[in-house]
């Protein structure tokens, strides 16, 4: 797949039938969003792509390509992870790419189009260690019912996370928070361990159990 040139090529030239019975015509309806940005030891600006995924049309594909300019091997298959992110059927359950500090890519997921407890999880995307890792991990939510809400942030860089939640008692209408702390034990996961539907980590299960334990 060399998605720069194939764009060049279609901006450059009207459609026609024939266009329509290329491979291109299949794919780029998938195409959710792109990124080029230096996240691999390669030189260049590797391209960082996101798509609906073939077999499950509420998650998406996540690919990463090596420049098209390189001399050796251009646009080659750098990283194909399927079902990497949640991808819904209505506005607010997109995902979404955008460049990190250091050299890392954010893959955005989120499902805030309907429900009582909206979700919003990051993950910070870079190669480490000679593969791709999510050096961190983020997630929160909140009850639209009340005030309430959890969080919860995974730095493996610094081997440090954080959690938080926020409740009302019903019936004192006391406000409750809750703020803990931790160091990890293990290094940054393989990207290619991740998928759209894995269980959160474990500090931001403990800090979600709080939650919904204390939800009037």
């Amino acid at each position: 797949m060399r998605f720069l040139a194939l764009f060049a090529a279609l901006l450059a030239s009207p459609a026609t039938a024939q266009d329509l019975t290329l491979p291109e015509s299949d794919t780029l309806p998938r195409l959710i969003d792109s990124l080029c940005v230096d996240i691999h030891p390669l030189n260049g600006c590797e391209q960082v792509i996101l798509l609906t995924s073939r077999d499950d049309d509420s998650s998406a594909d996540l690919v990463i390509l090596s420049d098209r300019r390189l001399q050796d091997d251009p646009g080659a298959p750098l990283l194909v992870l399927r079902n990497a992110a949640y991808n819904g059927s209505m506005w607010g359950m997109s995902p979404s790419l955008e460049e990190g500090d250091g050299r890392t890519v954010l893959l955005r997921s989120e499902q805030s189009g309907i429900g009582r407890h909206p979700w919003f999880q990051t993950l910070r995307i870079g190669w480490q260690e000679d593969a791709f890792r999510v050096q961190g991990f983020g997630y929160s939510s909140y009850d639209r019912f009340t005030s309430g809400g959890y969080s919860c942030s995974l730095d493996y860089d610094n081997g440090e996370w954080v959690a938080e939640a926020t409740w009302v008692d019903p019936e004192s209408e006391e406000e409750h928070s809750v703020a803990q702390s931790g160091t990890l034990d293990s290094p940054a996961p393989l990207l290619s361990d991740h998928g759209a539907f894995a269980a959160l980590p474990a500090p931001c299960q403990a800090v979600q159990t709080l939650f919904f334990d204390n939800l009037p």
